[in-house]
């Protein structure tokens, strides 16, 4: 067999985890969103510059702003990477699953 009980049971472990990884790290990326969102609104709107792209170019500019994405984008990073484990740890059990199958009918045909 190719898939060994401690993995089987690893993958349990991860996929019966709650509050789920994969929750929490959609959680962040929502709490990182809308604060992104809050700082250039925020910025947008304190900005001494006359037009709106002027604005805009300022909040974007703006180090806040800058470190509020970069969050986002650890948020994103972090939730895609417990999607592509709950999927392995799925695919994981579905071999085990085929093994096992497949050893039953082997005996039976013993």
């Amino acid at each position: 067999m190719t898939v060994s009980d401690q993995n089987v049971s690893d993958a349990l472990t991860y996929l019966a985890a709650d509050p789920h990884p994969l929750a929490v790290a959609r959680f962040n990326l929502t709490v990182a969103e809308n604060k992104a969102r809050e700082t250039f609104a925020r910025l947008f709107l304190s900005s001494n510059a006359t037009t709106n792209d002027a604005k805009k170019a300022s909040a974007e500019s703006n180090q806040e702003y800058i470190a509020a994405k970069q969050t986002e984008a650890d948020a994103v990073l972090e939730m895609e990477r417990h999607k592509s484990r709950t999927k392995a740890a799925d695919m994981l059990l579905e071999v085990w699953r085929t093994e096992n199958a497949n050893a039953r009918a082997a005996e039976r045909v013993r």
